[in-house]
């Protein structure tokens, strides 16, 4: 696993004191922990993440597993969510898988907001291999809880 430290997250206009407190509980995740997956930067409403496609998740044909690219997916859109300072939960999500992801392909997953409303969210990731190009596309709806993120403490 990558050693990453917050110092290396890119902050596209949260205010510090949130940033860390996000950054901080990106790191306590054990999912982020076992599938090595990094925060690149975060925004208002948008997230980069950044993995590393391991053999270990691979098919017999060396292609990333098609539910590793869904958790990427989910995680990057859940985490754009976040960003705006709430909590939610999955309702219901579909991916378009463009082209394979290979084993040792490095994969960026940006996570952006559609629409947010009062009870759900409709949120979109883009993951695209280390050259850049599409290989995946996903939508989302995202059920808001109660509360804040700041709450939380």
């Amino acid at each position: 696993m990558r050693e990453v430290n917050i110092a290396d997250i890119e902050n596209r206009g949260i205010k510090n004191e949130f940033f860390n407190l996000l950054c901080e509980r990106w790191m306590s995740f054990p999912i982020h922990k076992v599938l090595d997956i990094s925060l690149v930067y975060l925004g208002q409403g948008t997230v980069g993440i950044r993995m590393q496609a391991g053999g270990e998740f691979t098919t017999i044909r060396e292609r990333l597993h098609g539910g590793i690219g869904a958790t990427l997916a989910d995680t990057a859109m859940g985490w754009a969510i976040i960003t705006l300072g709430r909590t939610c939960v999955t309702v219901d999500m579909y991916i378009n898988y463009i082209a394979p992801i290979f084993a040792q392909d490095v994969i960026i997953a940006e996570g952006n907001i559609v629409h947010s409303g009062k009870r759900t969210v409709v949120a979109e990731a883009t993951l695209l291999n280390q050259k850049g190009e599409l290989v995946a596309k996903s939508r989302g709806t995202f059920s808001l809880k109660k509360g804040n993120l700041q709450e939380l403490e």
